[in-house]
């Protein structure tokens, strides 16, 4: 009995050893973005949205499981332009660029992780969660016309939910370079079915 104690205790500390040594940790990142308007629009099928850029700056908390595992819950301020303007000569200004977006929003993301070392110094991180999102305010061309006006509405309207991948390259103890992908799943309200991708750089503590 005495012998089965001693390899339970043995098998216990080789389990835990992960969690025990991996510390959980701070973190603040910023970078930039490219969105695009995943829908057609509706005057022409064979024609297509460009892409608009953003930033973006934010931080959260990692919360470490093992030397693998984490989970990291964040807040995000993003800038995002959705770059909905066509190039055609067959149209007018507006329909040109009536679906144009540009916000500034607050996200929070929710992103599970694994990790795993590619060399002495560095690790690559896979990473994939959901994340809610608030409009803050934004900017559209009124109707017919190429003057800009101030997007309104309630809370409501203003509220996306999506998901979010990640993968990582991690080097050292403190810094990360990341490349993003956000995509929304609501298709109305200020920011519709638009896909982001972004770059960014990411410092841990």
């Amino acid at each position: 009995m005495k012998h089965f104690f001693n390899i339970a205790l043995v098998a216990l500390a080789l389990t835990t050893s992960g969690v025990v040594n991996a510390q959980n940790r701070w973190h603040v990142y910023a970078g930039g973005s490219i969105s695009h308007l995943c829908e057609k629009p509706l005057f022409g099928s064979d024609q297509s949205y460009g892409w608009g850029g953003g930033a973006f700056l934010g931080g959260g908390y990692e919360i470490n499981f093992n030397s693998h595992w984490s989970l990291s819950p964040q807040l995000e301020f993003a800038f995002n332009n959705n770059g909905a303007t066509l190039n055609s000569k067959e149209f007018s200004f507006y329909n040109n660029h009536s679906e144009w977006r540009s916000t500034w929003s607050v996200n929070i993301p929710l992103i599970a992780s694994f990790r795993f070392p590619v060399s002495d110094t560095a690790n690559l991180r896979f990473g994939a969660g959901p994340y809610l999102q608030e409009g803050l305010a934004g900017r559209r061309y009124k109707y017919d016309t190429n003057e800009k006006e101030n997007l309104t509405g309630n809370a409501g309207n203003r509220f996306n939910v999506g998901a979010i991948g990640e993968v990582a390259v991690e080097t050292g103890s403190h810094f990360s370079y990341m490349f993003r992908v956000q995509y929304p799943f609501l298709k109305e309200g200020w920011i519709r079915k638009t896909i982001n991708l972004s770059v960014g750089v990411n410092y841990s503590f």
